[in-house]
């Protein structure tokens, strides 16, 4: 069983690193996964992707690729809620973060190959702050 044992979010690099504790092997691993997968490939979104109704089993969410994490908040036994900069938010759990982790390689190359001009991973609009 691994527990999180810490967080760390590298906004030079775009990713948030994992740190797992495993309680069998008694060490810990760290995962890296970018703001921009975590966002994509959220619980909520996964859901949706998964619904009977839906088309496709990837996630319909684009304009993605600058996302940042403002915020994590521990939830107990639930998991932790993620807060990007775009306003959503989600639960996310160990063991979904695992998954997540350990599709990474499919789970990218299905959504890549779904993209188009329209549908892209670049901003779809490009804010500046003026001061």
């Amino acid at each position: 069983m691994s527990n999180i044992s810490k967080f760390v979010l590298k906004a030079n690099q775009k990713a948030l690193n994992i740190v797992f504790n495993d309680i069998r092997l008694q060490q810990n691993k760290t995962l890296s996964l970018s703001y921009e997968y975590l966002r994509i490939f959220s619980p909520t979104e996964c859901h949706k992707a998964n619904s009977p109704k839906s088309t496709s089993t990837i996630p319909n969410v684009y304009h993605k690729k600058n996302v940042r994490i403002i915020s994590i908040e521990p939830l107990g036994k639930h998991g932790h809620r993620m807060t990007f900069d775009d306003g959503f938010n989600d639960i996310y759990s160990d063991n979904e973060l695992l998954l997540l982790s350990s599709n990474f390689e499919s789970n990218w190359s299905q959504y890549t190959a779904s993209l188009s001009s329209t549908n892209n991973r670049e901003e779809s609009i490009n804010f500046k702050s003026i001061t």
